[in-house]
């Protein structure tokens, strides 16, 4: 049984509930072991989304994106993000608010690490460097028989040489040794009156945004929100889709992030699963996604940037200027008052 610590905090005349979640499959094991054991009511909204899905499939809406799912299965076992060719459509829109930033990169707000040759041991030793000045060692006249034998064994052994060169070990220079971070969040999915495509462009933005920031050596971790706000409670699942060590898994964060076939299924299970183990029999509607959501996590999360919705290429581009804007913005803030 899942024991996960909720975090309760008041936000104005409301009530803020969140559960951290370490990754997705953490996430969607939670989901499917709560949804095993629901409350009388919640049971009959989770029953109600599968009717709710099965009528959309058979008249074809695309509330759930295009292409159309064919049956309920399709949304069931759906873990792959379907429109990977809006890549190509959205990156050189983004590229060019990147170009904009690229400058700051030699600037000490992004500056690249660089790698400095020492004598100290410091670092790894390059081999390269030391074959600049390499030269072989001779015996001395007058050595001893001992001698001998040892600078033989030094031929044989391949240890007879040695490099004029002192700076044989590299290092990264100007690699400070708290690397700058940022922690993106992202609130997924949308209202029912948002059309399913629509949905598409926020992860695509963040992952190229995410892909940017680290070849600029800052370590990104994002967060996915998928919450709902109803009477005086806001509830909220926060799971991790990259941590700040380790490579975007660009999938996993569309899938969850940004995609309505995902979130307007599994999600909406997730939903009812986050407010079931909350204590709370979800509303018919399953709540709505409102500005108290996101307000009411941020301030309790001082530490993110919050990524805005964007249904549209050009609100998604927006979104990743004012991202940009806003972190070069606090770390010339910490340069000035250092």
């Amino acid at each position: 049984m899942f024991k996960k610590r909720i975090h309760t905090y008041q936000f104005e005349d409301s009530k803020l509930r969140h559960l951290q979640f370490t990754s997705p499959g953490d996430y969607h094991d939670f989901v499917k072991e709560q949804c095993a054991n629901l409350s009388t009511i919640n049971q009959r909204r989770l029953d109600m989304v599968a009717s709710n899905a099965k009528q959309r499939i058979a008249t074809s809406s695309d509330w759930y994106g295009n292409p159309v799912p064919s049956s309920l299965r399709d949304l069931e076992a759906h873990h792959y993000f379907g429109k990977m060719e809006l890549l190509e459509v959205i990156a050189p829109k983004i590229q060019k608010e990147l170009n904009r930033y690229t400058d700051l990169v030699e600037d000490d707000l992004l500056k690249r690490p660089l790698l400095s040759a020492n004598s100290k041991g410091l670092g790894v030793f390059s081999f390269d460097r030391a074959m600049m000045g390499l030269y072989k060692i001779p015996l001395a006249k007058g050595s001893s028989a001992l001698e001998k034998y040892t600078h033989q064994l030094k031929i044989e052994l391949g240890k007879d040489k040695a490099t004029t060169v002192k700076n044989t070990h590299l290092y990264f220079e100007n690699k400070s040794a708290l690397k700058p971070t940022l922690t993106l969040t992202i609130l997924a999915g949308a209202n029912a009156n948002i059309d399913g495509d629509s949905l598409y462009y926020v992860g695509i933005a963040v992952a190229l945004l995410t892909e940017y920031l680290e070849s600029c050596h800052i370590g990104v971790a994002i967060d996915v929100l998928l919450g709902t706000s109803f009477d005086k409670h806001i509830l909220v699942s926060a799971v991790r889709v990259k941590s700040f060590e380790k490579p975007l898994d660009v999938n996993q964060l569309l899938v969850l992030a940004s995609d309505p076939r995902y979130f307007r299924f599994n999600g909406f299970k997730g939903l009812i699963a986050l407010s079931d183990y909350c204590g709370f029999n979800i509303p018919k509607g399953l709540g709505k996604i409102d500005s108290r959501l996101t307000k009411a996590y941020t301030a309790n999360t001082p530490s993110t940037l919050l990524f805005n919705q964007s249904y549209s290429i050009d609100r998604a581009v927006k979104e990743v200027s004012r991202i940009l804007q806003e972190y070069t913005k606090n770390k010339t803030y910490e340069h000035t008052t250092r």
